[in-house]
């Protein structure tokens, strides 16, 4: 499959990064782009769409591309809508620092929840993981997650440290194909205010995640839990 796209995506965001286009400038048309590229409109607009959906820039109909004013103060992690994929390939995209804390790392068997959730049996040993998830050295998510240890056999620390996914495709080339996610706000907790630094006070923006490979299996039950201030949730949208 042509990255083409990729380099289209980061060549515009450098500029936008770098100042040549600013808030409110409109881009270069699709086809001038694809001229300077040699890449098709089709192309040219994976990569545009992948922009809007980082909130680079926005798209109106009939009247072109513009770049987006961006907020200053913290800076915010954008998790596209439509999109699986982990938390360490989105922080390679927004070229920012992921590091990870393992706080809760166990085999344990099961209960009727988890089994259901994951399509094993009450009682089956599942991994019982928790990691506080650090952008630029921030606390900014505690990830609670269940796999079956059959399933998705070998985790271990160093794994835990870096990429699971990667893990689970690269090594045990198994395919990650989809999920069903749940979205809520919520009052934070005491591991909450312990480990993302909020106040009583101050809220998370949980999301809850069924994964599941291309043979249809479940193979992850995920509850994670942002920091509000840090969390940006971005979907696009065709009518």
């Amino acid at each position: 499959m042509s990255l083409k796209y990729l380099n289209i995506y980061e060549e515009i965001k450098h500029e936008i990064e770098t100042g040549k286009y600013k808030a409110n400038d409109k881009l270069p048309d699709g086809n001038t782009i694809g001229k300077a590229f040699g890449a098709s409109r089709m192309t040219v607009n994976k990569a545009l769409n992948l922009l809007v959906q980082e909130g680079y820039i926005r798209r109106n109909r009939g009247q072109g591309t513009f770049v987006l004013g961006q907020i200053e103060g913290k800076r915010k992690l954008i998790i596209p809508e439509n999109k699986l994929t982990g938390l360490t390939k989105i922080s390679n995209l927004s070229h920012v620092k992921v590091s990870s804390r393992i706080l809760t790392f166990k085999p344990e068997f099961a209960s009727e929840k988890i089994a259901d959730y994951l399509g094993i049996r009450a009682q089956d040993l599942v991994y019982n993981i928790l990691r506080l998830r650090m952008i630029d050295d921030k606390p900014y998510v505690l990830e609670r997650t269940y796999m079956s240890t059959n399933l998705i056999p070998g985790i271990t620390e160093e794994v835990l440290m870096g990429s699971v996914y990667n893990y689970i495709e690269q090594e045990l080339k198994l395919k990650i194909a989809s999920a069903n996610k749940k979205l809520r706000a919520s009052i934070s907790n005491d591991e909450d205010q312990k480990y993302l630094h909020l106040k009583p006070t101050e809220p998370v923006f949980e999301v809850e995640e069924i994964a599941y490979l291309d043979d249809g299996r479940p193979f992850e039950y995920s509850i994670s839990r942002h920091r509000y201030d840090l969390f940006e949730f971005s979907s696009y949208a065709l009518r």
